[in-house]
């Protein structure tokens, strides 16, 4: 009867540790989970809803913000560098009619590096015109962009109305 009095208490001892350790597990996963999302949830970035269409000019001068009075304007932001870039210029690329058809003028800014290669620039192109800057330009600077990938929409009225970093959220039904 004794041993079998240890033995239950060893086992429940056993479980109370058990269950400690599965609880500090579980809030350790929890926590990783949260960093994870961080990590990979870029900052936001830009402009934001409510605001106008600054006044910019390319790099060239061929392009300025004079050109997109009066239109419904998709800006997008991407970097040479940028991990999610190539997939979102792909969909830009691929939606190019789409966009056209629902009276978007698109342009795209591509930041590069020295010694970056411009890999996007041929995707980019299909959606309209594309300036291409040193990094984070002055283009990039008159929007506010720090982080790639940055889609803007802008109504006729030249006010800033959806922004984020994927092309098909921020579209929505626009």
């Amino acid at each position: 009867m004794a041993f079998l009095s240890v033995a239950v208490a060893i086992l429940t001892a056993l479980v109370l540790v058990d269950l400690v350790l599965t609880g500090a597990v579980i809030r350790r996963l929890r926590d990783t989970e949260k960093q994870i999302v961080e990590m990979n949830t870029p900052p936001d970035t830009g402009m934001t809803p409510g605001e106008r269409l600054p006044a910019f000019a390319s790099p060239d001068g061929e392009l300025t913000g004079a050109d997109l009075a009066g239109k419904r304007s998709l800006v997008t932001f991407f970097s040479a560098g940028c991990r999610h870039c190539p997939a979102q210029a792909e969909r830009l690329a691929e939606m190019a009619d789409d966009i056209a058809g629902r009276g978007f003028t698109v342009v795209s800014v591509l930041g590069v590096a020295e010694g970056e290669d411009e890999q996007l620039s041929p995707l980019l192109r299909k959606a309209g015109p594309l300036i291409v800057e040193n990094n984070f330009g002055e283009v990039a600077g008159a929007f506010r962009v720090t982080s790639t990938p940055t889609v803007l929409v802008f109504g006729e009225d030249g006010v800033l109305v959806a922004n984020g970093h994927d092309l098909d959220e921020v579209l929505g039904g626009r």
